[in-house]
């Protein structure tokens, strides 16, 4: 899929795929979040520092932030201790501009969901049904129904969610 990345458009490209390689998977995490102008949205177990992490990743989310005056980033992690324990680069966005961006830690009781997804925009996803299989996702450019639904579970997640105190800058 690599070499058809030219053809996605996000808000235009209207067709589900499958990605069946990790390095895929990274691409158009990348790809996806560079193309956003709005809002991203992020629930995971646990950001993997290989997809999120990326520079390429890092970048795009800090080019959002500085490019669009009213963009809203929030990211939902369940298991945040990897992340308490520093050297995550989004994180360390999050804390320098946290009128932008906002992570939680995932309600307990959403503990039974599994799934790990990006929503950018109104209209792009990327799905992984289980969020510790790296080589098997879905994803759309411009599917507005499927975000709108996970849209609303990730707000009621959200709604339920917290701030995680380890994650937040310690100003001295």
């Amino acid at each position: 899929m690599s070499s058809e990345l030219r053809a996605f458009v996000l808000g235009e490209t209207s067709e589900t795929f499958s990605i069946s390689t990790f390095d895929d998977l990274k691409l158009h995490t990348c790809r996806m979040a560079a193309a956003c102008r709005r809002q991203l949205d992020i629930s995971a177990h646990r950001l993997n520092p290989e997809i999120y992490n990326q520079a390429c990743f890092v970048e795009a989310v800090r080019q959002l932030i500085i490019r669009h005056a009213n963009t809203r980033i929030r990211i939902l992690v369940a298991d945040t201790e990897e992340l308490a324990r520093g050297g995550s680069r989004l994180v360390q966005l999050a804390q320098s501009m946290p009128s932008s961006m906002e992570m939680r830690r995932r309600a307990e009781e959403f503990s039974g969901d599994q799934r790990s997804f990006m929503l950018a925009d109104d209209s792009g996803f990327i799905l992984r049904n289980l969020w510790n299989d790296l080589n098997n996702a879905r994803l759309d450019y411009n599917s507005p129904y499927t975000v709108r639904n996970l849209a609303a579970e990730f707000l009621g997640m959200w709604e339920q969610s917290e701030p995680d105190p380890a994650l937040r800058r310690l100003s001295i």
